[in-house]
């Protein structure tokens, strides 16, 4: 979480949807139930194996992003059916690159994301 302040919320969960390890940004208010969350996560976990279903037609899925107005939520799948969750602030840019209108693509930074994955695997 330190090398991005946009990051709210980390954790890995094994196959069965049990945390493992998880961070939250120290002084932010949680915007959904930790309960929630927790379901959230469950059901990020099960898609996993239906996204799958199309990996000979287009190879191993990276990541999944859903973007809500407050916040974007990022899945990671990780060896042996554990998966990274993180919650990523998503608050635009005051003015985007295509003149006033706000842009909102440019917090996902994914590239640091993955690298987090690789300081996953790499620590089993």
């Amino acid at each position: 979480m330190d090398f991005n302040e946009d990051i709210r919320f980390a954790a890995v969960v094994d196959p069965q949807g049990t945390i493992q390890v998880y961070s939250q940004r120290d002084g932010l208010k949680n915007l959904v139930p930790f309960d929630e969350t927790k379901q959230i996560i469950m059901r990020g976990l099960k898609a996993w194996p239906e996204n799958d279903r199309v990996k000979s037609q287009l190879g191993k899925g990276q990541y999944t992003i859903a973007s809500y107005s407050k916040i974007k939520r990022i899945t990671v799948p990780l060896d042996g059916g554990r998966m990274l969750y993180i919650t990523i602030s998503n608050e635009p840019l005051k003015k985007g690159i295509f003149g006033n209108k706000k842009s909102y693509g440019h917090i996902a930074d994914m590239g640091k994301i993955l690298s987090i994955v690789d300081f996953v695997k790499d620590n089993k």
